[in-house]
């Protein structure tokens, strides 16, 4: 069987982008409404859940722009970003994995939503008609979605921890999801490239995993 996988596997992620590149995808909503879902990261391989989770938050990021955009609420807040990485600290050490490998790939979730922001900004900015209309309150509405992914992130990181190495596998296996994300939520460049940027360290772990 897993001689069938390891052959199969690269065919699909070379139709993905096959179809990427011949068809396209439509561009995500610049108000942060993602379209229905068209598959279930289920089928993406063993790292779907993981990445599904990374674009779902990635999403939020534009709703984290349209709360702060027009205000003086910085893209870089420090002290919130250290709650983050605290939190995933701590729940990293209660589900038994590595907290500086959990600590790594949030970093990379932040940065990834900074990139979200900064070009929402500047779309906003230069064309006023697509600002949105509705200004998400970030703590009643947006944390505490922020919140839950931070957890089912954590969960997939526990789940998939002997998998995230620096191997061909999971280069292969992280590829397919990543492309299975993009077409299911129909992401435009802007996202895609902070895509990229959430799951570039997904196959940098190890085997490890941390007891007690």
């Amino acid at each position: 069987m897993s001689g069938v996988r390891g052959s199969t596997r690269p065919l699909l992620v070379f139709s993905m982008i096959g179809a990427l590149l011949l068809g396209g995808v439509s561009a995500a909503s610049a108000a942060g409404a993602a379209p229905a879902p068209a598959s279930a990261p289920a089928a993406w391989g063993p790292l779907g859940g993981l990445t599904d989770l990374a674009a779902r938050r990635i999403l939020l990021g534009d709703k984290v722009a349209a709360a702060k955009f027009g205000t003086d609420q910085p893209i870089d807040d420090p002290a919130r970003e250290q709650q983050v990485l605290d939190s995933v600290r701590q729940l990293s050490l209660a589900a038994g994995i590595d907290p500086a490998a959990s600590v790594r790939f949030f970093r990379d979730q932040i940065e990834a939503n900074k990139i979200v922001q900064r070009g929402l900004y500047g779309l906003w900015t230069a064309h006023p008609e697509l600002r949105p209309a509705h200004r998400p309150d970030l703590a009643t509405e947006v944390r505490p979605e922020l919140d839950r992914i931070t957890t089912g992130i954590i969960e997939q990181l526990a789940a998939t921890v002997s998998l995230r190495r620096p191997t061909l596998t999971c280069a292969v296996d992280a590829s397919f999801a990543k492309i299975s994300a993009e077409l299911r939520w129909h992401l435009d460049s802007l996202h895609r490239q902070a895509l990229t940027v959430a799951l570039r360290s997904t196959c940098s772990g190890s085997a490890r995993a941390v007891s007690g």
